[in-house]
């Protein structure tokens, strides 16, 4: 590569060619928003098809310049090339804006599906937040089993519906965390009753601890867990 080449032109060829050989083309086929807190973004190309996918795996959309968002994937068909992402659009950051401003047709580049969160049984305990709604969309089953804290039950209620998760149990967000011990009951309940299923925990970090505390003090929940904090307030890179 010539050195002579400014810095900043240096680290796009750089991205442009990493791009090339590691990430899939795509393009907006379709957008449907849930009220004015969600979107449901479909993506599709011939770079989709034929794609060995995971629910639980994890999708990267490149935003230029280095920067990049996680999505997990509600389903994906390879026939087709078609996949559909959900995008919470109440945040203020690049991934925020970016969904804000897609249109039908807008390209896509795209690293993944990579593994990320995939439970091994079928009877799963989902606890998340607004950011989980993707991962628990793409594990919903029978014996799947969803406890969600959520800013506004108003704005996520529809989206639940919207995404088959009817059976969901959301608690906003109170002050100082205290609906957790509302969600640490519900949890305790379920495990109660099916002690061998499998917990995942995602979105919020500081949610994710309390939560891991409490299973680590009771005696039910010895079945397999697996956690990963999407957001926590002042970090960045999170996924």
């Amino acid at each position: 590569m010539n050195d002579a080449l400014p810095p900043a032109k240096r680290a796009g060829l750089v991205e442009a060619t990493i791009q090339k050989l590691f990430t899939r083309s795509a393009h907006v086929v379709d957008i449907v928003d849930i009220g004015s807190a969600f979107r449901i973004i479909t993506l599709g190309g011939d770079g989709l098809r034929h794609v060995a996918w995971t629910p639980g795996d994890k999708l990267q959309v490149q935003l230029g310049g280095w920067v990049q968002r996680t999505y997990t994937p509600i389903d994906w068909d390879p026939v087709a090339g078609r996949t559909r992402i959900l995008a919470c659009l109440h945040a203020d950051g690049p991934g925020t804006h970016w969904a804000r401003m897609l249109r039908t047709g807008d390209a896509c580049i795209l690293f993944g599906p990579r593994k990320s969160l995939q439970p091994a049984s079928a009877s799963v305990i989902v606890f998340g937040d607004e950011t989980a709604l993707g991962l628990a969309a793409a594990l919903n089953g029978p014996a799947t089993h969803v406890l969600l804290e959520v800013a506004s039950l108003d704005h996520t209620l529809p989206a639940l519906r919207h995404l088959g998760l009817d059976r969901a149990h959301a608690c906003a967000r109170a002050a100082g965390d205290a609906h957790l011990v509302l969600l640490e009951a519900r949890l305790a309940a379920l495990l109660m009753t099916d002690p061998g299923a499998e917990i995942i925990l995602a979105g919020r970090a500081a949610a994710i601890q309390h939560m891991t505390r409490f299973l680590r003090q009771t005696e039910v929940g010895t079945g397999r867990r697996q956690s990963k904090a999407y957001w926590a307030p002042g970090k960045k890179g999170l996924d």
